[in-house]
């Protein structure tokens, strides 16, 4: 479906038509309404009152996956970028993976500011979304030259259709190639209009404008957006009835429990009580006797009273060689150290306490050098990716492809680039999205926690990924029902 947008007037992505949804909600006859009286708001363009009906429908069905895409739909209309990711995002982990949608969550990624998350994205369905809108995608993500071969490639294979010479325009446009722009965009636009619409691409084509670029494809302006409400938030929503299958997608929750060790690490405080309790040991007894309690406990040191009376007052030659004396008893027996601090005796000298006082400081800096490195050097762990097994209750899709050989070709791409999926079992399953077949590719033998942690590292890695329960047939959670599995390589 081709529109033109008010602020730029490129031709639109084929993503903002306004949903089929024909819910099908048990017991949610309020959504359903609300879903309805949002897409008739958004037809008329009143995108505040579609995110306020679509946010009811949330609430009443907060696990259905069209209502999310409704609600993201109308936040991108409302120009609320990161409410829009947040909805979108939520509709794929509640299993909608299809084109449309993840065209739609790679926008507003981009105006978030996450262009290298909108691009694995858009890989991750690869040649599912049309080239016309993955073209422009791409470009606005930051891939501006990647975009253009896209988009001049579909042209010249016969899809030479206004929105994707429009499209095009914009897209060299971003490249910063303006005379071609021009001309392609000549093409189909008026004479009279060719400067005002260069002046409206120019206008928002600075780097850090990316918010503005995805407004103005909505026909909207950009606002300042902290997330939508949290209590719309999937982490808040109770999964429905059959609890067993919500079970696996609770794993998201395993990821915040993995942080809670990091205050399990607080066992280091449990060992600076341990010495006070022995300090306390001694005084126990002669507690009023404080005074006299050193003295027992120099009994069983006779070894630093001959230090101390140690002609070293009669012999000044002497103090340098006894700095590195006393050190070394210091490290071997700390105990006699502290013992040397408090000795009562050398306080009636009144001449002998100035040497006892130099080893203090010495163990206070060891203690407090050694512990503090070792905390710190922990965190840096890096996602490791999980081995598969033999079976698995989750996969971890990868990609989607237009044939069966390319995904085949595909899964091998993959294994190249990850370790862990050499020798792995693939799992290819055909899908049919708006009368087209495609071929998804995911990585099986993995539960709940390992796919999710796949997915990371494949995500850290600047590409798509999305983990999914396998139904109890065997297949994904997706609706496509054809699946075979392919054999290892």
């Amino acid at each position: 479906m081709t529109t033109s947008f008010r602020k730029t007037g490129a031709a639109a992505c084929a993503l903002i038509a306004p949903l089929a949804l024909g819910l099908a909600l048990p017991g949610a006859a309020h959504a359903r309404d609300n879903a309805e009286k949002a897409e008739r708001a958004l037809d008329r363009e009143n995108a505040d009152k579609a995110v306020s009906y679509a946010e009811r429908a949330v609430v009443e069905n907060p696990r259905d996956p069209q209502l999310r895409v409704l609600l993201g739909q109308a936040y991108l209309k409302a120009g609320r970028m990161v409410s829009a990711r947040d909805s979108l995002a939520s509709a794929v982990e509640l299993g909608d993976i299809s084109p449309r949608t993840a065209l739609m969550l790679s926008l507003a990624q981009v105006g978030s500011g996450e262009q290298r998350l909108a691009i694995g994205t858009i890989n991750m369905q690869g040649s599912a979304i049309p080239a016309a809108d993955r073209g422009l995608a791409l470009a606005l993500a930051g891939e501006t030259a990647r975009g253009v071969e896209v988009l001049s490639s579909d042209i010249r294979a016969g899809n030479n259709t206004p929105k994707s010479r429009q499209n095009l325009a914009y897209a060299l446009a971003l490249d910063g190639r303006w005379r071609e722009a021009r001309a392609m965009a000549a093409q189909d636009v008026p004479a009279g209009e060719i400067g005002a619409r260069i002046t409206e691409w120019a206008s928002t084509a600075r780097v850090d404008m990316y918010a503005q670029r995805i407004a103005a494809l909505m026909g909207t302006d950009a606002v300042d957006d902290g997330g939508m409400p949290t209590h719309l938030a999937l982490s808040n929503s109770a999964p429905a009835m059959p609890a067993a299958k919500p079970a696996p997608k609770m794993a998201e929750a395993e990821l915040p429990p993995v942080a809670k060790p990091a205050p399990v690490a607080k066992p280091a405080p449990a060992a600076k009580s341990a010495p006070v309790k022995i300090a306390e040991a001694a005084p126990v007894k002669p507690a009023p006797k404080s005074a006299a309690a050193p003295a027992p406990v120099a009994k069983p040191a006779p070894k630093p009273e001959p230090v101390i009376v140690a002609a070293l007052p009669p012999e000044p030659v002497k103090p340098a060689p006894s700095k590195p004396a006393a050190t070394k008893p210091a490290a071997e027996k700390p105990q006699m150290v502290s013992l040397a601090v408090i000795q009562p005796q050398a306080s009636k000298v009144a001449e002998k306490p100035a040497p006892a006082a130099k080893p203090t400081p010495k163990p206070v800096v060891v203690a407090s050098a050694k512990p503090a490195p070792k905390p710190a050097a922990k965190p840096a762990a890096k996602p490791v990716l999980p081995t598969p097994a033999a079976s698995g209750t989750h996969v971890a899709q990868l990609g989607s492809y237009a044939s069966e050989d390319a995904a085949q070709a595909g899964w091998k791409v993959f294994q190249s680039r990850y370790a862990n999926l050499r020798g792995a079992k693939p799992v290819i399953t055909k899908a049919s999205v708006e009368g087209k077949d495609y071929w998804r590719v995911a990585a099986g033998g993995f539960d709940s926690k390992s796919a999710y942690q796949m997915c990371t590292a494949v995500k850290a890695s600047g590409n798509g990924c999305i983990p999914i329960a396998m139904k109890t047939d065997g297949s994904n959670g997706t609706a496509a029902p054809k699946q075979r599995l392919a054999k290892a390589d």
